[in-house]
């Protein structure tokens, strides 16, 4: 079976532009979120203020959140998750489905539930649309990474909304 296309079904500049409003009309009630580059900068130990407002307003609307993070420093992942409350996961492998799989169980949410957050089209995107859930890209943080740059041009084609 060939893979999918990574398209996004949501491309926003920011995760504070993702709304229950737009959540609730893709039919998710759970989101798995990225932390480097799309929660925060991969450098900063927490998100900014904005950010924070944003996830504690998202779970008083009802919404579950997960840290799914292919970061491979538990330290790192741990820390981030214990200090905003949230399940998580770092070496999600993504875009392989082990960790997708692992989130939803844990969860007990359906693929057709979930959306993945993230801010890269070939692992948080493209393993959104392999394990059957919604993908929302959103800009990176880290603008400053140039190793990044090669990647980034590739992306260019996919780096627009496709239901």
């Amino acid at each position: 079976m060939p893979l999918p296309l990574p398209y996004p079904h949501l491309f926003l500049p920011d995760v504070t532009h993702i709304t229950p409003e737009r959540l609730r009309a893709l039919g998710v009630s759970g989101l798995l979120l990225d932390i480097d580059g799309t929660l925060m900068q991969t450098r900063d130990a927490m998100p900014r203020q904005a950010v924070l407002d944003w996830m504690a307003h998202l779970r008083q609307e009802g919404f579950i959140l997960y840290i799914l993070s292919n970061n491979k420093h538990h330290h790192r992942v741990k820390a981030f998750a214990e200090a905003v409350g949230l399940p998580w996961q770092h070496l999600a492998k993504k875009p392989g489905l082990s960790g997708f799989r692992e989130a939803a169980r844990k969860l007990g949410l359906s693929p057709e539930t979930l959306a993945m957050v993230g801010d890269q089209t070939y692992t948080d995107m493209l393993g959104a649309r392999r394990f059957g859930c919604k993908g929302i890209l959103v800009e990176s943080t880290d603008t400053y990474l140039w190793y990044f740059w090669p990647r980034r041009l590739l992306e260019l084609p996919f780096r627009k909304e496709r239901p």
